[in-house]
């Protein structure tokens, strides 16, 4: 035994792991007579690769046998970008409503006449911004059902429903707790009447239920943005029951799942359009979102296991991945009507397919594409994301309506085609916005979960050991 911790410190300094533990394994290996104890040295030594090979990112090609057969990552970067895009082009949708400032250049030239090319605009995007919550709830779904779907694939322990409660508790409530105070100031500093109407506002959004009401959801005193959050705790709380029923019946949980979405979309659609703005974005609609986002989970665990990636694979990937934004560009153009919200509800489930392919294409794309998708300014914005998404529409609205930057008269200056106030009021927001999301998270939103996951780890260790002295 002795000699079996020499050879790990001595291994510890070596920059192969794989290479020179194996190696060293074998030669302490052979100075073993006795067989039996040969074999239990090889198994405490393969243990140790693998310890060490973990420490390493799983997927990199250089892990134990183990992790090999894994062959994906815990995080995957990329959904970082991804998630810094869905956020920001919501937002850039919000500021747009205030602002109008629309992204279009056009093209003037010869070359460009003969080639027929007018110009160049996000005009699309960016007016239909708010199809991205979509891929915001996909991607919701996808990252929070990946560990359970990492159990069924991969025979990992299943994570224990408590600690997901709590972990995601942590990760929402304090930031949205935060946002329903700060607005509540503000409203009464405003002079709001407190009404029956204001306390059943208040008492809905503390128990995450606003959307279930008409007046609540259409009228809130509160921040507009919020009934997504609230959408996404409901989701939260079936997600584990959700993931028992897919682990032993896979096909008709999805298919209920997709049943429900398309059902209630459809009927609300074809049945209730007068009331399509208060049951248009209802959690039964996402439904089959939601089950697209855990299929997509399978899908990739079991694609990266199986397939190796190539330059051919990067290829059709990153082909796919553009096929994927150029069908969604014509999906866009046809919300431009005044049925832009029927027309939403009927294609939600065809929106959550291609946003799907999307995903799946950029997982195994070309590298420079998943670099636009993995590096520091998406991550940074990744990070922020949740605190940019719950204050920029409070920001940009107060700013307008307290006239700033200072405008005189009645009619904001958007109306009036005062391009330079439009920059100004723009490039205010968004940096009072990418400010105050930094502020938070990094003050008060990462250091108040840390506290509770904390808090909640040491009463755990207090009841177990109690147990064991009982």
């Amino acid at each position: 035994m002795k000699a079996f911790f020499l050879t790990l410190d001595a291994l510890g300094e070596e920059g192969d792991f794989l290479q020179d533990w194996s190696c060293k394994g074998r030669k302490f290996l052979d100075l073993e007579s006795d067989m039996e104890h040969k074999d239990n040295m090889a198994r405490l030594i393969k243990k140790a690769v693998c310890g060490v090979s973990g420490a390493k990112r799983i997927g990199s090609g250089k892990s134990c046998a183990g992790a090999n057969a894994a062959g994906t990552e815990r995080h995957i970067d990329v959904l970082d970008g991804v998630r810094a895009l869905a956020v920001g082009l919501v937002v850039w949708f919000h500021f747009w409503q205030q602002s109008w400032l629309t992204p279009n250049a056009a093209f003037h030239g010869s070359l460009s006449a003969y080639l027929g090319i007018q110009g160049f605009g996000l005009e699309r995007f960016v007016r239909c911004g708010y199809q991205f919550v979509d891929l915001l709830i996909l991607l919701s779904a996808f990252c929070n059902f990946y560990p359970y779907a990492r159990s069924i694939l991969l025979q990992e322990p299943w994570p224990d429903t408590k600690r997901f409660y709590l972990k995601r508790a942590a990760r929402i409530l304090p930031s949205y707790y935060l946002s329903l105070l700060v607005m509540l100031v503000i409203m009464l500093g405003e002079g709001v009447s407190i009404n029956t109407f204001f306390w059943k506002d208040l008492v809905t959004h503390i128990f995450c239920i606003s959307p279930l009401f008409p007046d609540t959801y259409l009228r809130t005193n509160f921040n507009g943005v919020l009934w997504t959050v609230q959408i996404e705790v409901l989701y939260y709380v079936l997600l584990p029951w959700l993931a028992k029923l897919f682990r032993r019946w896979p096909a008709l949980t999805c298919i209920g799942l997709w049943s429900c979405g398309l059902l209630s979309s459809n009927y609300i659609a074809s049945e209730k359009a007068d009331m399509i703005r208060v049951l248009g974005n209802q959690a039964l609609t996402f439904a089959g979102c939601y089950a697209n986002g855990m299929i997509l989970c399978i899908l990739y665990i079991t694609i990266k296991r199986r397939q190796r990636e190539n330059r051919y694979t990067h290829l059709a990937s990153t082909a796919a991945a553009f096929l994927s934004v150029w069908y969604l560009h014509r999906m866009m153009g046809q919300l431009g009507g005044a049925e832009a919200q029927v027309v939403q509800l009927q294609q939600r489930f065809e929106l959550s397919l291609v946003f799907s392919v999307f995903l799946l294409s950029l997982f195994f794309a070309a590298g420079w594409v998943r670099f636009l998708f993995a590096n520091r300014t998406v991550r940074f914005i990744a990070a922020v994301s949740y605190n940019l998404y719950i204050w920029h529409q409070l920001i940009a609205v107060k700013c307008k309506v307290y006239h700033v930057p200072w405008w005189e008269g009645d009619t904001p200056p958007n109306k009036l085609g005062d391009t330079a106030w439009m920059w100004k009021y723009q490039i205010l927001i968004v940096v009072l916005s990418v400010l105050v999301a930094s502020v938070l998270t990094y003050g008060y939103e990462k250091p108040v979960a840390a506290f509770l996951l904390k808090r909640s780890s040491r009463e755990k260790s207090r009841e177990n050991s109690g147990q064991k002295d009982a």
